[in-house]
């Protein structure tokens, strides 16, 4: 028999490599029903499909191309009306992101989870006679861990995506460190921060491992039961399985977020749905900006956040102030707006990245969503951030801190407050000089190529059935041995020990000196003296 030449296996691996890559199966899920959460990993999803991957896709918001021949959707859209009960905005005014998330938004992911999951499509997918099978599961790792078990039902790598920072327990469970009181972690709002006093510290050192103690052992424990219920009883730990995503895809850039220990698996970009060439604007949008003498600045909230939901006298403040500002206003508007000012040109959506690129925008007031941070960075717009959950209080508070923004409390704003700080930044050109050179950091990168990369690690974990050579060892250590608690138990018990004998050693040498001054007999100085 012949042997193969060195090239020649080279070759054949190599085409080996080619043919699993181009072949793959991917199933992706973006759980969360909320447009923010599905456009930055659009692109992706079109471009695997592109090279020859057949992706199925599992979302709230569909692209509904027929060109894209490898791309398979899966309409969920209708979870839109499991959010559309919560009213974040008046929830901003009575609790904590902490008591929010744990009193309503696990119920919330648990039903949203249970639909995807007994969704007759998906069903036939991983029933236990279905011939079905994937390369690839790609799941948001926001509250759905049920779905990490579609991973193992089809033996495959798991990759995770998200769109927010990841979470206090994420850091826990990748084994990296928990920092209760850092600015990074955003799940704590305005309660963090540098230079806080012991109390603080204390304060929040309590609240966060108390939620996460409740999110491994109650959410998790839901989550867990859910997996039985639709796989049965013999899935896999939830939690162990999260420790073990291959990757996870993250919506952050250094330059706008809190520095902080990363897990080496953990993949960060810029949106790749970034359009590079703005598309033109409605007709009636644009005849309404083609006379802005003095510029114009846009308004929006977010798609979570209604107006007409806002208390009356909140309302009155942004439609008084908007009236008569020196400039014209686009708002993102939900309610009626015939009644609003003639320099206001309102509507319920706006092609947001084509009205940021405008050339006449002065300024954005917005919520301080993570990709409209991303699209104002980009076309280099100044901030005014009124945060309302999750982590946009995190986020304005890192813009605001670099320079480029300013920040106000919806709780109790008024006219005065929001007046002014809007002309402070209309008439200030070092908020719009800042941002220059902001963009110019965010861009400045060895290469722009950031869906490129992520199809790369996508394909790497598909060639490589995971990278558990990336994910650190300290995830499975337990919470006192990552920490050394036991060995400072330890030390700390010696050291007490040692010094109860060092007191009392002293106390029984001075007790033994006192003794002995007071028994010693007194001399006689007269009869010494004779």
């Amino acid at each position: 028999m012949r042997f193969i030449t060195a090239p020649a296996l080279w070759l054949v691996c190599f085409l080996s490599v080619i043919t699993l890559t181009e072949s793959a199966r991917i199933l992706a899920i973006t759980a969360v029903p909320s447009y923010s959460h599905q456009i930055p990993f659009q692109p992706l999803w079109v471009a695997l499909s592109q090279r020859g991957h057949q992706v199925i896709v599992l979302t709230t918001d569909p692209i509904g191309d027929p060109s894209l021949t490898n791309l398979t959707e899966i309409d969920f859209r209708s979870n839109y009306n499991i959010f559309k009960k919560i009213d974040f905005a008046k929830l901003r005014f009575t609790d904590s992101w902490l008591t929010i998330s744990r009193n309503i938004m696990w119920e919330n992911f648990y039903e949203l989870t249970d639909t995807i999951l007994k969704h007759p499509k998906v069903q036939k997918m991983y029933a236990p006679n279905s011939d079905e099978h994937f390369d690839l599961v790609i799941a948001e790792v926001l509250m759905s861990p049920a779905l990490y078990v579609l991973a193992h039902r089809f033996n495959a790598p798991l990759i995770g995506t998200t769109s927010l920072p990841l979470f206090a327990s994420h850091y826990y469970s990748f084994g990296f460190p928990v920092l209760p009181s850092h600015p990074s972690t955003w799940e704590m709002e305005y309660n963090t921060g540098f230079n806080l006093s012991l109390w603080q510290r204390m304060t929040n050192f309590i609240r966060l491992w108390n939620y996460i103690y409740n999110m491994h052992n109650e959410f998790m424990s839901r989550q867990q039961a859910l997996a039985k219920e639709y796989f049965g009883k013999d899935v896999p730990d939830i939690i162990e399985m999260e420790k073990n995503i291959s990757i996870i895809f993250c919506n952050l850039q250094e330059i706008t977020s809190f520095i902080r220990p990363q897990p080496q698996n953990v993949i960060y970009f810029k949106s790749f749905h970034q359009m590079k060439k703005p598309a033109a604007l409605p007709n009636d949008l644009k005849t309404f900006l083609d006379d802005v003498p003095n510029g114009f600045i846009y308004v929006s909230l977010g798609t979570n956040v209604a107006i007409q939901s806002l208390p009356k006298h909140l309302r009155h403040v942004f439609y008084y102030v908007f009236a008569n500002l020196p400039c014209k206003v686009v708002w993102k508007f939900d309610g009626d707006s015939s009644n609003l000012s003639n320099n206001i040109f309102a509507a319920n959506w706006f092609p947001q990245q084509d009205i940021l690129a405008h050339p006449k925008i002065r300024l954005f007031l917005y919520q301080g969503g993570a990709q409209s941070t991303e699209e104002a960075v980009y076309n280099a717009v100044p901030l005014l951030g009124i945060p309302i959950l999750a982590d946009q209080c995190t986020q304005v508070r890192k813009m605001v801190s670099i320079g480029v923004a300013k920040s106000l409390e919806i709780v109790d704003l008024t006219v005065k407050e929001l007046n002014s700080s809007i002309m402070d930044i209309l008439l200030d050109e070092r908020y719009k000089e800042r941002m220059l050179e902001i963009k110019a950091l965010y861009e400045d990168k060895p290469n722009n190529m950031e869906l490129e990369d992520a199809i790369w690690w996508t394909e790497f974990v598909i060639r490589h059935k995971g990278v558990s050579h990336l994910r650190t060892s300290i995830a499975n250590e337990s919470w006192y041995e990552r920490y050394d608690m036991d060995i400072i138990a330890i030390l700390s018990i010696i050291m007490f020990i040692t010094l109860m004998i060092t007191l009392l050693i002293i106390y029984k040498l001075l007790k033994i000196i006192f003794n002995w001054l007071c028994t010693k007999k007194p001399i006689d100085v007269k009869k010494k003296s004779n």
